[in-house]
C-alpha cells in the first residue's frame, strides 16, 4: 500500500481525452465512465517511442501485455488475471477475427494509424458476447469527417536490424465554413526485425483504413478495414545462444483482414448502428525437431478462418432520465485445419451463434445513475448462455464519482477445444466469470489537472475448460479465482510536464487442480503478483522534449516442463528513455533506448529472457 500511496502523491492533474466509446458502444464523457474504463492516447504513445499494442497496454491499470521475443513478436495480454483468450479485440467497435484457439495475436497491431485505444477491464458480455470474459480492448481509428487533415511519414531503426516505415493520411471535402460530408484516413506500417535471438526474424506490415459519408444531418456510413500479415522464425526456449535456441526450419506466416460497412443514425432522442463485418485469417506455420521419448517429429499446418457478423443495436431516450436500448448480432465462423504433412490432423467445423439483449439506463436523481442490461446468447455447437450487468454510480462531487458493479460473462469454446473431441463426447460449456468490482473515478474540471481511477474487484471464473489427463480430451471442470486493487494516474502539473502511473495488485489461485500444471489453491501461471508502471516527460522548450519510463514486475510463477515442478520466476525493472527534438514546424527526430540497464529476467514466461538493451533512431515528417 505504500508503493501505491507514493505512486499517487507523485502523480497530479492529467487531460484526458473527452470521450470514451467502449463502454456504452456509443460516445460518452469521459468522467461518467467507469473507472475500469481507460482511454490511451496513441499520439502520447508515439511521441514515447511505442510502436505496438502490447507495449501500450502494458501501462495501463489492471492489465499485464508482454511479449515473448521482442517487439511485434507474439504477445501476451491478461486482465485482471484472465487468460490472453479472454479478453475480446476490435476495430472501431468491430470485433477482429480471433484464431483458433480464440487469441488475438495483438504483436500482430501497430499503433501507428490509430488514434486511441480503449480498454474496459473486467466482464463485459452483455454488450460484446464471446470472449468479453476477461474485458474489451477497441482500437480507434481518426474520425475522417472531424479530425485534422493531412499526413505523417515515419521512419526508424536501431538495434537487432530493426527498420520500419509508417505512412499515414486523412482528407475530406470540408471548405471554409462547409463541414466535411465525406472523409477517409487510411495508415501503412511496414517493419523487419532480425530478432535477437536464433532464429528470431520478423516482417510484419499493417494497413488500416476508414471512409465516412453524411448522407444526411443523421445519418452516417462508413467502411472500416483492416489487413496485415506477418513471417516468423519461431525462436526455441533455451537462451544459452546455442543452436538448439533456434531451430532455423520452424517458422510462421499470419494473414489476416476485416471488412466491415455500417450505418449510424442519431438524433437528440434516438440512435441507431448497424454494420456487417467479413474478414478471416490464415496461419500456416512449420515445426520440426526431435523428442527424447519419442523421436523425430513434424507439425506442418494451415489454419484458415472465415467469420462474418451482422449486428444491430438502438437507444432511446424514453424520458428525459430514462435510456432504453435492444440490439441482436449473428455471427458464423468457418474453420479449415489443414494437415500439410504427416502427423498432423485435418478437421473442419462451421459454428453459428445468434445474441439478443436489452439494457436500461436511469438516472434517478442529479447524482444518481443505474444501469441494468442481460444477454442471451445461442450456439450451433456447444450450450448457450445467459449473461447480465448492473451498476451503479453516484457523484459524490463535481470531479469525484463512485462506481459500483457486478456482471457475467463467459469466453465461447475455441476451435482448439472442439477439433480432437470432447471427453465422453460431452458437449462444451462455455467458460463464465462472474465479477464484482468498486472503485472511483476523479476528472479535475480544470483543463490539464488531475485524473485518476482506483478500483478493487474479483472475478469467480468457472466452467474452465481443460484436457481429461485420461483421454487428453477437452472437458469443463476448473475454477478460479482472480482478485486485486488497480490505480491509474495521469497528470500534467505544470506546463511542459506531463506524468503517468499505474499500479496493479493481484492475487490469483486455482479452486481446482488445473491443466495438470496448477493445484487447487495454487497462484495461476505468469500472473504477476504487483506490476508497477511509471514515467515521465519534459519539454523544456518547443524543440526538446525528454522522457523515462520504468516497469517492474514481480511474483511471477511458471512451469518447468523439464523438471516438471513450479518455480518462481524473478523480480523485473525495465526502463527506458526517449528523446524529441523539433528540427521545424513538420519535421521531427527521435531516439530511445529500451532495457536501459540489461535486465534478463523473463518478461513473457520460462526460458523467454528481455530483449537486450536497445537503441532506436527515428525521424517523422508531417505534411
Amino acid at each position: 500500500m505504500l508503493i501505491i500511496a507514493a505512486v499517487f502523491l507523485a502523480q497530479a492533474p492529467t487531460r484526458l481525452p473527452d470521450t470514451v466509446v467502449v463502454e456504452t458502444r456509443q460516445a460518452a464523457p469521459l468522467a461518467e465512465a467507469s473507472p475500469s474504463v481507460s482511454r490511451l492516447d496513441v499520439t502520447q504513445a508515439t511521441e514515447s517511442g511505442q510502436t505496438t499494442l502490447t507495449g501500450l497496454l502494458g501501462n495501463a491499470p489492471g492489465v499485464y501485455a508482454t511479449e515473448q521475443s521482442g517487439e511485434g513478436s507474439v504477445g501476451s495480454l491478461l486482465i485482471r488475471g484472465t487468460n490472453s483468450s479472454q479478453t475480446a479485440v476490435l476495430l472501431d467497435g468491430r470485433r477482429l477475427p480471433q484464431g483458433f484457439s480464440n487469441s488475438y495475436e495483438i504483436g500482430r497491431y501497430r499503433l501507428f494509424g490509430l488514434s486511441s485505444v480503449e480498454v474496459m477491464r473486467g466482464p463485459s458480455s452483455t454488450l460484446y458476447g464471446a470472449n468479453a470474459l476477461g474485458g474489451v480492448v477497441d482500437l480507434r481509428l481518426p474520425d475522417p469527417l472531424t479530425d485534422k487533415t493531412g499526413g505523417a511519414l515515419s521512419l526508424e531503426g536501431g538495434s537487432f536490424g530493426r527498420a520500419s516505415l509508417g505512412l499515414s493520411y486523412l482528407a475530406n471535402n470540408a471548405s471554409a465554413g462547409v463541414a466535411a460530408t465525406q472523409g477517409t484516413a487510411f495508415a501503412l506500417t511496414t517493419s523487419h526485425d532480425d530478432g535477437w535471438r536464433t532464429n528470431g526474424a520478423r516482417d510484419a506490415s499493417t494497413g488500416l483504413f476508414k471512409s465516412d459519408w453524411r448522407l444526411s444531418p443523421n445519418l452516417v456510413f462508413d467502411v472500416i478495414g483492416s489487413v496485415d500479415r506477418g513471417d516468423a522464425g519461431l525462436p526455441g526456449q533455451s537462451t544459452n545462444g546455442h543452436a538448439s535456441s533456434g531451430d532455423p526450419n520452424d517458422w510462421e506466416k499470419d494473414r489476416g483482414w476485416m471488412l466491415s460497412p455500417g450505418i449510424r443514425y442519431a438524433t437528440d432522442a434516438f440512435s441507431a448502428v448497424a454494420f456487417w463485418s467479413h474478414g478471416g485469417s490464415t496461419v500456416t506455420s512449420y515445426v520440426d525437431g526431435t523428442d527424447p521419448f519419442y523421436g523425430p517429429y513434424l507439425y506442418y499446418q494451415k489454419f484458415n478462418l472465415d467469420r462474418d457478423e451482422l449486428t444491430a443495436f438502438a437507444e432511446w431516450k424514453a424520458r428525459r432520465d430514462l435510456t432504453l436500448g435492444l440490439g441482436v448480432s449473428y455471427e458464423n465462423s468457418r474453420y479449415d485445419q489443414q494437415a500439410l504433412a504427416a502427423g498432423s490432423t485435418d478437421w473442419k467445423d462451421t459454428m453459428e451463434s445468434f445474441g439478443a439483449w436489452a439494457s436500461a439506463d436511469w438516472r434517478a436523481t442529479v447524482t444518481d445513475r443505474l444501469r441494468a442490461s442481460v444477454r442471451r446468447d445461442t450456439f450451433t455447437d456447444f450450450a448457450g448462455k445467459t449473461t447480465g450487468e448492473f451498476s451503479y454510480a453516484r457523484s459524490l462531487s463535481k470531479e469525484l464519482t463512485l462506481h459500483a458493479k457486478a456482471a457475467t460473462a463467459y469466453r465461447a469454446p475455441s476451435a482448439n477445444d472442439l477439433a480432437y473431441g470432447t471427453s465422453g463426447g460431452l458437449p462444451l460449456r462455455p467458460e463464465a466469470n462472474t465479477g464484482y468490482e468498486v472503485g472511483l473515478r476523479h476528472e479535475d474540471l480544470v483543463p490539464n489537472a488531475l485524473g485518476w481511477t482506483l478500483v478493487a474487484f474479483q472475478n469467480n471464473l468457472t466452467d474452465l475448460i481443460d484436457y481429461n489427463p485420461v483421454d487428453y480430451k477437452t472437458f469443463n471442470i476448473a475454477k478460479a479465482r482472480t482478485q486485486g486493487v488497480e490505480l491509474g494516474v495521469e497528470s500534467r502539473p505544470a506546463k511542459g510536464l506531463r506524468t503517468f502511473g499505474a499500479v496493479t495488485y493481484l492475487e490469483s489461485k486455482a479452486l481446482t487442480d488445473y491443466a495438470g500444471v496448477v493445484a487447487a489453491g495454487q497462484p495461476l501461471l505468469r500472473r504477476p503478483h504487483l506490476v508497477l508502471a511509471l514515467g515521465s516527460e519534459v519539454t523544456p522548450n518547443e524543440n526538446w522534449t525528454f522522457g523515462a519510463a520504468v516497469n517492474a514486475q514481480r511474483g511471477r510463477v511458471d512451469y518447468d516442463w523439464n523438471t516438471y515442478s513450479r518455480v518462481n520466476l524473478p523480480s523485473a525493472v525495465f526502463a527506458r528513455l526517449w528523446v524529441r527534438y523539433a528540427w521545424s514546424d513538420r519535421t521531427e527526430l527521435s531516439l530511445r533506448i529500451e532495457n536501459l540497464f540489461g535486465e534478463t529476467a523473463p518478461p513473457t514466461a520460462l526460458g523467454y529472457g528481455a530483449q537486450p538493451r536497445s537503441a532506436y533512431m527515428g525521424l517523422t515528417r508531417r505534411f
